[in-house]
């Protein structure tokens, strides 16, 4: 279960999308600054998509959350997975004394990490294939 509510997600939609329903296709491990950056797309449209994208056809939003303050973090397994995978399960729990606590599993890898903060530090909106 992700307990951890993103205030950019949630100004998008009523119920944001569950993380591992969506594609992950991006992680990135910053050792100088501690974070750990995963990037996620969904075809489930906003409930409340931004003035500037009402303008234009898309139909997949893409968004990078980045943890920050990461400690022991754990990576088996970096075996390149088809995008749909059902298989795979992200959780972000926040613990007692307030930590993230990352956890994206499947059968050919795991990353599991314990996070000060998060934050969606960015989302686009674009067309993927056609309409």
């Amino acid at each position: 279960m992700n307990d951890v509510l993103w205030p950019e997600l949630a100004a998008l939609y009523a119920t944001p999308p569950d993380l591992s329903t969506c594609p992950l296709y991006y992680v990135h491990v910053d050792e100088r600054d501690t974070s750990v950056t995963l990037g996620f797309e969904t075809g489930r449209l906003p409930d409340h998509p931004r003035p500037e994208w009402k303008e234009k056809p898309y139909n997949t939003l893409l968004f990078f959350v980045m943890f920050t303050g990461v400690d022991d973090l754990r990576v088996k397994g970096i075996a390149a997975e088809h995008p749909d995978r059902r298989d795979r399960t992200v959780r972000v729990t926040r613990t007692d004394s307030g930590r993230q606590q990352v956890a994206v599993t499947s059968d050919n890898r795991t990353l599991t990490c314990s996070a000060a903060a998060s934050a969606v530090i960015r989302t686009r909106v674009y067309l993927q294939g056609s309409i």
